[in-house]
């Protein structure tokens, strides 16, 4: 089959974590909470067990739940608690785009193909995370997390859902992920998979490989 969409990971393949924004985040955290410990916010976010939201809309909840229990902790005062809820969500504030994901997207785009993004990630707003990198969330047919598939890569329902959700079979689908696990994943189910391996970790791994975006417009043109 021909392919007629990419469907692309989200963390270490379109955007990574902005270290300049973490620590302005644990900068305002101490400013307003400095029984809070350097670093301890971003640690507690690490460590989350969850409950995770399943939908956008119980977002809000989710994040004065998380504050919450950070503040309570660290028995903060419940004024000061107040002023650490008004930070709200941060999650998608910390991410870059890679200089090589927009234009990517953009020649992607240009040949008519459909894009989607399907994360690991818990939190449902994808969008967030793509706009504040600078990636318009209207380039992509589909945003995917595993909270709302209930489901994690390399699970195979994962790769389906997304193709489901393109209304297109599995094999006129592409697949792009910085993790060898989950590329075989989505050519076990009958889609192109393709491993970006920015740091050229897996050179000698026989899966189809690129080093960067830059290559996939051009790999769309070989055999798979």
């Amino acid at each position: 089959m021909n392919i007629r969409a990419v469907i692309f990971d989200r963390d270490n393949t379109l955007v990574y974590f902005d270290p300049v924004a973490i620590t302005a985040l644990e900068a305002r955290v101490s400013t307003i909470a400095p029984m809070i410990p350097p670093g301890a916010a971003a640690a507690y976010w690490s460590a989350w067990p969850g409950p995770w939201p399943h939908l956008d809309t119980e977002e809000p909840e989710f994040w004065r739940m998380f504050w919450s229990s950070l503040a309570a902790r660290y028995a903060v005062s419940d004024v000061t608690t107040a002023a650490l809820h008004e930070i709200g969500s941060f999650y998608h504030t910390c991410f870059i785009a890679y200089p090589d994901a927009a234009p990517c997207l953009q020649a992607l785009r240009g040949r008519d193909l459909q894009l989607a993004v399907l994360t690991n990630f818990e939190l449902p707003s994808i969008h967030l995370t793509l706009r504040h990198a600078g990636l318009d969330p209207g380039w992509f047919a589909a945003l995917l997390s595993s909270s709302t598939l209930g489901v994690f890569k390399p699970d195979p329902r994962t790769y389906l859902a997304a193709a489901a959700a393109l209304e297109l079979a599995p094999g006129e689908c592409l697949f792009v992920d910085d993790l060898p696990v989950n590329v075989e994943a989505a050519r076990a189910v009958g889609m192109r998979g393709v491993l970006l391996d920015r740091r050229c970790a897996y050179a000698d791994d026989p899966i189809e490989r690129i080093e960067d975006l830059n290559s996939l417009v051009n790999l769309l043109e070989a055999p798979g």
